[in-house]
């Protein structure tokens, strides 16, 4: 039986790896190809933009994977059932429930894969792409030509509008803008600094600063300050801001977790970014749908259709559930759903489908 199982994960498993592998070098050389539209701009290099693919590799990775444990899955089962060799484990003593067991292992094994490529790699390599194309780490200033603008609610600081230019590989800032607003929106307060540094305990030290003060009555003067150092209290923490060098779909669970508890902090909308955090949380466990979705395949009659056919409704029930998870999470949005109901959603219902086509199959064909 030992024999039996090991046969059945290395087949299923060495199908998933050539998916996996074929799926990044395709996407390898589309995104060489979209890059290399650059060819001739000032900036250009052919080493910096095969560096920069390089590290969307991971990010890839932990998109297509479960695709490619669907297609991997569905081709290696249906080859061993249009052998007759599923038939032959079956004798063996590979009962639905073993069957159905050894695939659970194996979808674990992908589930913790894709927790290792979502929270840590793909984020991390992400963040270094950005900032090597911002140019040697200097920032995210050449990416977004107005900056990050965010919403401060402090305390101790009162209701600030904030936009910064740029953030370096330390955390440190660029550029500065602080719109400082009163009991009524409107700006009382203008501060820009020439660069801040973060000193720990929400206290940011902000450098070569000039304060204007607008006049709040008519007739009154304006008032404008240069400060060597000001010490600017806030929310914002280096993490919080570093999260933002990433769309939401290529942040980590924690990085949105933290972000999430800032925009909760300064009362603003934070739906969007919370469904993405179900669905990162969750996302690793579409490893167990995509397997339970490829299992029926290996109990189909072995003459009723080809494995290149099998393998198509495969890809094309994939594709559905790209579909429908973006449809759900849209559809979250804007019905203001609870996030973890919209993220779940899919997976339910594909994974409930693979269940009862599973024991379909083999109760009554």
């Amino acid at each position: 039986m030992r024999t039996v199982r090991r046969f059945l994960l290395l087949h299923v498993l060495s199908a998933i790896g050539l998916v996996t592998f074929a799926f990044l070098a395709l996407l390898f050389f589309i995104d060489m190809l979209n890059d290399l539209s650059n060819l001739g701009k000032p900036d250009f290099s052919l080493s910096g933009t095969l560096l920069h693919v390089a590290l969307s590799m991971p990010s890839r990775a932990y998109e297509v994977l479960p695709i490619a444990t669907l297609v991997g899955g569905v081709f290696a089962l249906a080859s061993l059932a249009a052998s007759s060799e599923f038939v032959i484990l079956r004798i063996s003593g590979l009962s639905p429930r073993a069957a159905l067991g050894l695939l659970l292992q194996l979808a674990a094994a992908l589930v913790i894969t894709l927790f290792f490529l979502g929270e840590w790699l793909a984020p991390a390599a992400g963040q270094l792409s950005v900032r090597l194309q911002a140019g040697q780490g200097s920032g995210i200033g050449t990416q977004l030509a107005s900056g990050i603008w965010l919403r401060n609610d402090s305390d101790r600081s009162g209701n600030q509008t904030v936009n910064i230019k740029a953030i370096n590989a330390r955390g440190d800032l660029t550029d500065v803008h602080i719109y400082v607003l009163n009991a009524q929106a409107q700006i009382s307060a203008e501060l820009h600094a020439a660069s801040g540094r973060y000193e720990g305990n929400g206290t940011w030290t902000l450098h070569d600063v000039t304060r204007t003060d607008l006049p709040q009555q008519t007739g009154a003067a304006l008032k404008v300050s240069h400060l060597p150092s000001y010490r600017w209290q806030t929310s914002l923490s280096p993490s919080v801001l570093g999260v933002l060098l990433l769309a939401p779909d290529k942040m980590s669970a924690i990085d949105l977790w933290r972000y999430i508890q800032h925009l909760h902090a300064n009362r603003q909308a934070a739906e969007r970014y919370e469904i993405q955090l179900w669905k990162k949380l969750l996302y690793p466990f579409s490893a167990v749908v995509m397997l339970l979705l490829a299992l029926p395949f290996a109990y189909l009659h072995t003459r009723s259709k080809g494995v290149s056919g099998k393998v198509l409704v495969g890809i094309v029930l994939g594709i559905a559930f790209i579909l429908l998870n973006t449809l759900f999470s849209s559809l979250g949005l804007l019905g203001t759903w609870p996030p973890a109901i919209t993220a779940a959603l899919p997976m339910l219902l594909f994974g409930g489908l693979g269940l009862i086509v599973f024991a379909w199959q083999v109760r009554f064909r």
